[in-house]
């Protein structure tokens, strides 16, 4: 029965041997071997972790942008800490200087109330000298010389104080426009400081958020990488043990030569998958590397956000101060005024009574001396009241000095937190042009990760092929993310639009303070003017007074020669 043939089996007649080839070739042996090497499971797992690692760089980048922001923001709330402590020095060395010059003025103003001590003490005697008639004619005109001297002295004293009150009034004004300009801008730079702590606010929040997605991130990854290392370990030791029971089952049917080519294929196989794993477990160690520096790095941001809050608390309170201060300088300014019209009416009264008394001085006096006497009077008192008059010039202008040296200080400090306010005002605009440019280089980072992500893919197959749903989810993310950047470059647009029209409304109100300036100053040189028209009075009264003091000294003497006359005649008559 051996020659005859089976009629299921596959070969030839029962005892011959098949002499045809397993294979038509080697690469159709190993496209069989790599079918069973290949299903699908494995391009899915490797889809979905590219897929992972592509949202957890883009979301890293993210981050990433978002901590230097905020590091920009410390940075300047730092600056700024510095410029306020080295303000708060400088206010001290003021307060001590302050203090100095109080020191000064209280004791001129002691030397002076002794010298006005001095002079009433003087008028007494006078009065007392007066009373008696103990005084002669000669010792009445050198005192009423002294007196004139002493007269002459106060006026020019007067016009000097009157000259250093302008100038003062003038620092004044001009202080006072500078530090309105200033307060103007520290309230600006409040009210940025304002926005710049919400928008600090939001990107805590924010961060709380990525701190939140980058935990389950974290807790995902670990997932799927375990999920994945166990799957790909699962289908490596079947691809394994399968086509070991394939060499072992053609061990006994093949050529040796095809086997050894066989198991060298298969160790070179066996060594790529062990250097995919190592491969795979240095990405894992190093994206949690990452996570964890940027969980540490968003624990400092915290802190100093908490930092930039208290900053931000102490320059509240400074400005509140500065506001209090300027309050007391506009109502210091007032007095002044009010002073000032009060020495113009007193002026106008001080004319008034010299028009008056040499009204009444008019009419024939009774006797020489009562004559002499009352015109006396009259001067000293006018002396005093000059005196008192001068003494009052002299403090109001030493406390115009000192208000003008703090103002002119509290001025430069203005003026220092204006230029601080444009600072920020350039730090806010080269933080914009720094997102734009962020902006740029997350999409291009973007499509460079997709590129990387396509690789990998390519050496499996020339196409990916991924399900509608995935795609869409994809296209999703994208949209979103585009979403995402169109809302932040507006939100800034509008950030700068609110910053220029600040300016703008800044500018606008610092020409008002200079048109009231001018008016102000327009105002004084008109005071002036009167001022300088009432000396001019003052002067021509004196000549007046002058010319009549020497009309009644030579109707004196006429009158005395006179009765000398008469007195002689009646003498010589009785002698013949």
């Amino acid at each position: 029965m051996t020659g005859m043939k089976k009629l299921n089996s596959p070969r030839g007649e029962v005892g011959e041997i098949d002499t045809r080839a397993p294979f038509q070739s080697v690469k159709a042996a190993v496209s069989l071997f790599g079918e069973v090497a290949n299903p699908r499971d494995r391009f899915s797992v490797k889809r979905r972790s590219s897929e992972n690692v592509f949202e957890k760089e883009t979301q890293l980048i993210l981050a990433q942008k978002e901590l230097d922001k905020i590091k920009k923001h410390v940075d300047n709330a730092e600056a700024v800490k510095a410029k306020a402590l080295s303000d708060l020095e400088n206010a001290k060395e003021i307060l001590q200087n302050l203090t100095t010059r109080l020191t000064n003025v209280r004791e001129s103003k002691q030397s002076a109330m002794e010298a006005a001590e001095v002079v009433k003490t003087q008028s007494k005697r006078f009065e007392k000298t007066l009373s008696l008639k103990a005084v002669g004619y000669e010792a009445w005109r050198q005192e009423l010389e002294h007196a004139r001297k002493e007269y002459i002295t106060t006026i020019t004293e007067l016009d000097s104080s009157k000259q250093e009150l302008t100038k003062i009034r003038q620092d004044f004004d001009a202080v006072m426009g500078a530090k309105l300009a200033a307060l103007q801008a520290t309230g600006e730079a409040q009210r940025s400081a304002k926005l710049n702590s919400e928008r600090i606010g939001e990107l805590s929040f924010e961060i709380e958020t990525m701190k939140a997605s980058i935990e389950q991130l974290k807790l995902a990854a670990e997932q799927s990488q375990e999920e994945s290392e166990a799957q790909l370990m699962s289908y490596y030791k079947n691809a394994k043990e399968e086509v070991q029971k394939n060499l072992d089952s053609l061990k006994n049917e093949y050529e040796p030569e095809l086997m050894q080519n066989l198991d060298v294929k298969l160790s070179e196989t066996s060594a790529e998958i062990e250097a995919l794993q190592e491969h795979i477990k240095k990405l894992h160690a190093s994206k949690m590397d990452s996570v964890k520096l940027l969980i540490s790095e968003l624990k400092e941001a915290t802190k100093t956000l908490e930092d930039v809050a208290e900053e931000k608390n102490s320059l509240n309170k400074l400005v509140f101060f500065l506001r209090t201060e300027l309050k007391q300088v506009r109502n210091e300014q007032d007095g002044v005024k009010e002073k000032e019209h009060a020495a113009v009416a007193l002026a106008a009264n001080l004319t008034g009574e010299l028009q008056g008394r040499m009204g009444e001085a008019k009419p024939a006096p009774s006797t020489v001396e009562d004559l002499e006497a009352d015109i006396f009077y009259v001067q000293s008192k006018k002396i005093e009241k000059l005196q008192l008059e001068t003494e009052g010039a002299r403090r109001e202008a030493e406390e115009m000095r000192r208000k003008a040296q703090e103002l002119k200080q509290e001025a430069e400090k203005s003026r220092a937190v204006a230029k601080e306010a444009e600072q920020k005002l350039e730090l806010v605009l080269v933080e914009a042009r720094e997102a734009k440019a962020a902006e740029q280089r997350a999409f291009k980072e973007i499509k460079i990760l997709s590129e990387v992500a396509k690789v990998p893919n390519s050496k499996f197959s020339g196409k990916i092929k991924i399900s509608n749903e995935e795609f869409e989810a994809m296209r999703a993310k994208a949209k979103e993310c585009e979403d995402l950047v169109e809302k932040k470059d507006a939100i800034v647009m509008a950030e700068l639009q609110q910053i220029y029209k600040r300016k703008h409304e800044v500018d606008r109100k610092v020409e008002t303070n200079l048109k009231a300036i001018e008016e102000t100053k327009a105002a004084t040189e008109t005071a002036l003017w009167s001022a300088e028209l009432a000396d001019s009075f003052k002067v021509a009264i004196e000549i007046e007074l002058k010319r009549s003091r020497q009309q009644r000294q030579k109707g004196i003497s006429d009158d005395a020669s006179q009765k000398l006359e008469h007195s002689v005649t009646p003498i010589s008559l009785t002698t013949e």
